[in-house]
């Protein structure tokens, strides 16, 4: 794998940084200090951070559209650096998984993520990577904005900083051993 584009998707501004939403970029930070990355740079739509990893070029992206309009950050990135869409690993939230659980997968529908939504309208063609990350889902499903939007509480933090502690294992091993032996190592119902 030559390059890799690593977006993480959440909402820009201190009121959503540490909400359920924006694991996607709590993921890209942790991986940008982790391997000490290039400082943060705007570039248009997105925050952008480069760097190597097992000699492969990774651009770590924030797109700061918003959750709902992701798509135009994500095609305004693969635009300006030249990358097809089988380039990108897309960091996501996810309420059908349980939190300490992940997912790898390629392709598929949005599954009523608006961030993948408009990221599959904006680039058109869901041939992508997904990395979803388990936040669990409220008992009452009227609550779930007020669930994405909330910060993590105390003993979900101890988990979530489990799986972040985890990411750099996740990508050395994507970028060294490939995609399938990624997911099979990591898409199960608990990694913790």
């Amino acid at each position: 794998m030559n390059r890799l584009g690593i977006i993480g998707l959440g909402n820009p501004g201190k009121e959503y940084a540490n909400t359920r939403h924006n694991v996607g970029f709590m993921v890209v930070d942790y991986l940008h200090n982790y391997f000490s990355f290039n400082k943060w740079e705007r570039i248009e739509l997105n925050f952008v951070s480069e760097g190597f990893i097992e000699s492969s070029k990774i651009y770590l992206v924030k797109p700061q559209t918003y959750m709902n309009l992701s798509g135009k950050g994500v095609k305004n990135f693969l635009d300006y650096y030249n990358l097809e869409s089988q380039e990108i690993l897309i960091v996501q939230d996810d309420l059908d998984l349980n939190l300490g659980s992940i997912r790898i997968r390629f392709n598929g529908k949005d599954g009523g993520h608006n961030g993948i939504k408009s990221i599959i309208q904006e680039i058109q063609t869901s041939n992508f990577y997904r990395l979803r990350i388990g936040i669990g889902k409220p008992i009452d499903k009227a609550e779930t904005i007020n669930y994405v939007l909330g910060a993590f509480t105390e003993e979900e933090w101890k988990i979530l900083s489990k799986v972040l502690n985890k990411m750099p294992e996740i990508i050395n091993t994507i970028l060294k051993e490939g995609w399938d032996k990624a997911q099979n190592l990591y898409n199960r119902r608990w990694l913790f």
